[in-house]
């Protein structure tokens, strides 16, 4: 069974108040982490020489209370990696075309991150938030929450989630492979509705997915209706067998 421990302690971090580029050294050990858009970023101990900023000596408790999910805007890519991304509701959206990076980087820097397991710190924004969404030149909003997307075309709807003022601008492009089944694991309810869902599947031989009630209050919110093509599991569901 999938175990998910949503919302915990990114919700509570702060960003690092060291320039982005700089080395963290946890004092008493060896572990070094660098800053990226005001997150630490794990360095392995074999990268270690690929990344020589300014180090500033701190305790691990210090540096452990910096976030690891880099400010809004922020542009970075993996070592050795070509795919650029951005960050924009605390989310990361995958810029497509040298064309659409054009836009992006016209005035800013694209961070080059360690080559580590950096998503795993956006995994519970993933599972448990939602955010309007509009790829940049578009008209249509979209919902995204839990790992997929659906379009808001009610004045009411888009109300609901907190207007124009919310919606985040993403690359275009970005959303182009992103459906309305949402991610394995991800906790939805529907707007009218108190009961909160985690979705998945009833074993490995059933590829259709389903949904059973959880007892977590802490999942994405999502427009009436979404949920009701998904079957209710009698029993748990999973995700990794």
């Amino acid at each position: 069974m999938l175990s998910l421990s949503l919302l915990g302690t990114q919700a509570f971090a702060q960003y690092a108040p060291q320039p982005d580029g700089s080395i963290l050294l946890a004092s008493g050990t060896a572990n070094r982490y660098l800053v990226a858009g005001g997150a630490r970023f794990f360095i392995p101990p074999a990268q270690h020489s690929l990344f020589t900023g300014l180090i500033f000596a701190l305790p691990q408790a210090t540096i452990d209370s910096y976030t690891q999910i880099p400010r809004e805007g922020t542009l970075f890519r993996q070592y050795n990696q070509s795919q650029v991304y951005v960050v924009a509701g605390q989310m990361y959206w995958f810029i497509p075309t040298a064309a659409e990076l054009d836009y992006w980087d016209d005035w800013k820097t694209v961070n080059v991150i360690p080559n580590t397991n950096w998503s795993d710190p956006f995994y519970n924004h993933i599972m448990a938030t939602q955010v309007m969404v509009i790829e940049r030149s578009t008209s249509q909003v979209y919902l995204w929450a839990g790992g997929a997307k659906y379009p808001l075309t009610a004045p009411a709807d888009l109300a609901y989630y907190g207007g124009w003022a919310n919606v985040k601008t993403v690359p275009l492009g970005t959303l182009a492979n992103t459906t309305s089944q949402p991610a394995c694991g991800a906790h939805l309810r529907e707007q009218s509705s108190s009961t909160m869902y985690i979705m998945g599947y009833i074993n490995s031989s059933i590829p259709t997915m389903w949904k059973a009630v959880t007892t977590s209050t802490i999942g994405a919110i999502v427009p009436d209706g979404v949920l009701s093509s998904f079957p209710t599991s009698p029993g748990g569901i999973e995700c990794i067998w």
